[in-house]
């Protein structure tokens, strides 16, 4: 019986091998489309890191000459040095014996220098202060420094104060919306042109029309800001003593000196009268109305005279009623 269970299990082992064989083939086959799947998968990666790698050299090969790269960099920091927009404003004070001739200096100093004097006031010295002079002057921003200098020279320059706000990217904003602007004006005036009907035409000329006056407005912008960063805005102040005027000196305690004080007295008195009639001239008037109106009134109210009664007729010779009722003593009856 061994033998015959011997005999029944051999085939067995010899059948395994086929199956697997079987599987095997079928395995290799989806490895070999998962490998090609794979591969083309990975292939853009490949290029990625090739070119990372690469870049790796170049950054490698570009640090080895130290010396160029250094003087690019510098390059570049000056470009952007260059292309930086910077607004200056400020004041300046200065001391002069003639702050007006001082001011002159000032003006001509400007104006060769390539600027120009915004705003110019000057007062002269009085017995009660001293002459002034104050200069809003716009110089190149390339010559703040000197106009300084020269001041220093002019005068005595006291007090400095000066600021520095950078514009750039308010510059570069206004740049990228009037690009924007230009083109849209552009696609507008070929709508206008390929236009239909009347209704069309109409709606792309009122957003043109639009789009221009916004156009204009930030060009505006830009050019004023351009201007204020090509020439420089500085407030000069002069002050000192000054030249005092010519004063006359006029003769203490003779009769023309007490003439004329009496006639600017008279002259001042009866102005401040005319001035007082003037303004009670108005309530005269209305009081004299109100007078009037009130003894109207009063002559309405009051009662008319009554008539004298008329007299009685006296008759001569007649007797009172006493008499008559009565004998008067001693007469004889």
């Amino acid at each position: 019986m061994t033998t015959n269970l011997l005999r029944q299990r051999t085939p067995r082992p010899a059948r395994r091998p086929a199956g697997a064989l079987l599987g095997l083939l079928v395995a290799g086959v989806l490895l070999a489309g998962c490998s090609q799947d794979a591969d083309s998968a990975v292939s853009p990666a490949d290029d990625t890191v090739g070119g990372a790698v690469g870049g790796a050299v170049d950054v490698s090969a570009a640090h080895a000459d130290e010396g160029g790269s250094g003087q690019d960099a510098g390059g570049e920091a000056a470009a952007r040095d260059d292309a930086r927009m910077v607004v200056q404003t400020g004041s300046v004070h200065v001391e002069a014996e003639d702050p007006i001739a001082a001011a002159r200096a000032v003006a001509a100093d400007v104006d060769r220098r390539g600027g120009r004097v915004e705003s110019r006031s000057e007062s002269a010295a009085s017995a009660d202060g001293t002459a002034t002079a104050v200069l809003v002057v716009r110089v190149p921003a390339t010559s703040v420094t000197a106009t300084i200098e020269e001041l220093g020279r002019i005068g005595e320059v006291t007090a400095v104060d000066l600021q520095a706000d950078d514009v750039t990217g308010t510059a570069q904003d206004l740049d990228a919306r009037i690009h924007a602007l230009e083109l849209s004006v552009q696609r507008m005036e070929a709508l206008m042109s390929s236009a239909g009907t009347t209704k069309d035409l109409l709606e792309a000329e009122s957003a043109l029309s639009e789009r221009q006056a916004e156009l204009e407005s930030l060009q505006s912008q830009r050019a004023r800001l351009a201007d204020q960063v090509a020439l420089s805005t500085i407030e000069v102040v002069v002050s000192g003593p000054g030249v005092l005027p010519v004063q006359t000196q006029e003769e203490d305690g003779t009769f023309l000196t007490g003439l004329a004080s009496g006639w600017e007295a008279l002259v001042t008195t009866v102005g401040v009268v005319m001035v007082v009639l003037g303004a009670l001239l108005p309530w005269l008037a209305l009081a004299g109305v109100v007078a009037l109106v009130v003894m109207a009134v009063r002559r309405r109210r009051r009662p008319a005279p009554a008539e004298p009664a008329a007299p009685e007729p006296v008759v001569v010779g007649a007797r009172s009623g006493s008499d008559e009722g009565g004998v008067r003593p001693g007469d004889d009856g």
